[in-house]
C-alpha cells in the first residue's frame, strides 16, 4: 500500500510542468514552515487554554457593539414612531382582546411599539428581574467550567469556546442588520437604559447621515471599550431590540449540551477521573443529568417568555443554532485538531508529506448528536434490554449482545 502511494506521487510528480516545480518548491517549504511555527505555538499548554478564552472576549465585545448599534437604531426609531402617531383617545378596547394580542397600546404599557406574540400574549407578562434571568443562566456554565479543568479537557473546551464565540458574533450580525422593535416595550427599554444611556443614543451619537455610517459605528465601539465619557473599561449599558436570536437561551443550551457531553465521554472512559465502571450507576447518572438539564433549561425559557425579554421565535432560533453549530462538523474537526496540535503522538504517526497546516488524522471529528443520544439513553434504560427496532427508529446503532 505504501509503494503504492509513493508510485502515485511520483508519477503526479512526472506529470506536472517543469517550470513549475520552482514555486511548487516554493509554497511547499512556505507551507512546511507556517505549519512548523504553527505547531510550536499550539503545542505548549497554556496557548491551547488561553487563545478560545481570548476568542470569547473578541467576538462578545463584537456582539455587545453590534447590539449597541442596534439600540441606537431601535432609540431613534421608536422616537420618531412616537412623533408621527398619536393615540386615538376615543377608542376602547374590549376586555377580550386583550388577552389575544400581546403588544400594549399606550407608551406606559408593556411591549408598546414590539411584534404580536401570540404565545406570549396566552402566557401574560410577569416582571421577572434581570439578575434572576442571569443567575438561572449561570448554573450550568459554571458546572461545565470546573467540569472541564478537572479534566483537563483541552479538546471539549476548545470546541464549546468556538460555538460560543460564532454563536456571538451571529446573535450580534443579526441584531445590527434588522432592527426588530423590543419584545418588552419602549417603558422597559427606557428603565433598562437608564437615564443616562438614553439621553447619550439619543443626543450624543454622530448622526449617520451628516458624519456617516462609519463614524457613527466607530463611536459607538468607543463606547463600547471605554464608556460613554470615555472614563472607565466598559461601556456599562444593557441593550434594546437586542431580539434575535436570544442570548440567555443560547448561553445556557451551549454549555447544557457541552456538561452532558463531557460527563458522558467522561463516565464512561477509564482513563479519567470521572469514570463509574458500572454501567447501570452511568446510566443513572447520566438520565438524572439530563432531566436537570432540561427542567433548568424549561424554566430559563420560561422565564424569559413571561418577562416578555424575547419573542418565542427568538428562543426558538436560539435552540436551533445552538444544537446546529455544536454538532457541526467543521466545529468538532477544528477542535481536535487544535488538540492534537503540537503533541507528540501527531508529530510520530503523520508522514512529512501528510503535514501541512491540519494533520490527515486530525481531519476527523468527534461528533455528538445529543438528542438521539439523550433519547437512547433514556429510554433504553427506562426499558432495559437491547431493543434493535427503538436502536434503529432513532438511527443509533444498536449494541452488541456480547457486551
Amino acid at each position: 500500500m505504501a509503494g503504492r502511494e509513493a508510485a502515485l506521487r511520483e508519477m503526479r510528480l512526472k506529470e506536472e510542468p517543469e517550470e513549475s516545480s520552482e514555486s511548487d518548491e516554493d509554497a511547499s517549504q512556505w507551507r512546511a514552515q507556517l505549519a512548523g511555527k504553527a505547531k510550536v505555538v499550539g503545542g505548549k499548554g497554556p496557548v491551547k487554554w488561553i487563545l478560545p478564552f481570548i476568542l470569547v472576549g473578541v467576538s462578545s465585545l463584537i456582539c455587545m457593539w453590534l447590539l449597541h448599534i442596534a439600540t441606537f437604531y431601535y432609540v431613534k426609531g421608536i422616537l420618531r414612531f412616537e412623533a408621527a402617531f398619536k393615540p386615538n383617545p376615543d377608542y376602547k378596547e374590549d376586555a377580550s382582546t386583550q388577552h389575544f394580542f400581546s403588544a400594549g397600546l399606550t407608551p406606559d404599557s408593556v411591549s408598546y411599539g414590539s411584534l404580536q406574540d401570540p404565545i406570549e400574549a396566552q402566557l401574560g407578562f410577569k416582571d421577572v428581574p434581570l439578575k434572576a434571568l442571569d443567575a438561572v443562566a449561570l448554573v450550568f456554565p459554571f458546572l461545565w467550567f470546573c467540569a472541564v479543568l478537572y479534566l483537563q479537557d483541552v479538546q471539549a473546551w476548545t470546541k464549546v469556546l468556538l460555538c460560543h464565540s460564532v454563536l456571538a458574533v451571529g446573535k450580534g450580525i443579526f441584531g445590527a442588520t434588522t432592527i426588530i422593535p423590543d419584545s418588552i416595550g419602549w417603558a422597559n427599554c427606557k428603565k433598562r437604559l437608564g437615564p443616562a444611556g438614553l439621553a447619550y443614543f439619543q443626543n450624543e451619537v454622530p448622526d449617520p447621515t451628516q458624519h456617516g455610517l462609519w463614524t457613527m459605528c466607530m463611536a459607538i465601539l468607543g463606547v463600547e471599550l471605554r464608556g460613554p465619557s470615555q472614563d472607565r473599561i466598559g461601556s456599562g449599558m444593557r441593550f434594546c431590540a437586542d431580539m434575535i436570536y436570544s442570548g440567555h437561551t443560547y448561553f445556557t443550551i451551549l454549555y447544557i449540551l457541552a456538561l452532558c457531553d463531557l460527563l458522558r465521554r467522561a463516565l464512561g472512559d477509564p482513563s479519567t477521573r470521572l469514570y463509574v465502571e458500572t454501567k447501570w450507576k452511568r446510566k443513572a447518572i447520566l438520565v438524572s443529568v439530563y432531566l436537570a438539564c432540561i427542567a433548568q433549561q424549561g424554566i430559563e425559557i420560561f422565564l424569559v417568555m413571561s418577562n416578555r425579554f424575547h419573542y418565542t421565535t427568538d428562543v426558538v432560533l436560539a435552540v436551533l443554532l445552538t444544537f446546529l453549530w455544536y454538532t457541526s462538523a467543521p466545529v468538532c474537526i477544528a477542535a481536535k485538531w487544535w488538540a492534537q496540535l503540537g503533541t507528540k503522538s501527531a508529530q510520530e504517526k503523520e508522514q512529512p508529506e501528510d503535514m501541512v497546516l491540519i494533520p490527515r488524522s486530525a481531519l476527523s471529528g468527534d461528533i455528538w448528536l445529543p438528542v438521539l443520544g439523550m433519547a437512547m439513553d433514556g429510554i433504553s434504560w427506562l426499558l432495559g434490554g437491547d431493543h434493535v427496532l427503538l436502536a434503529l427508529l432513532l438511527h443509533q446503532r444498536p449494541p452488541s449482545r456480547h457486551q
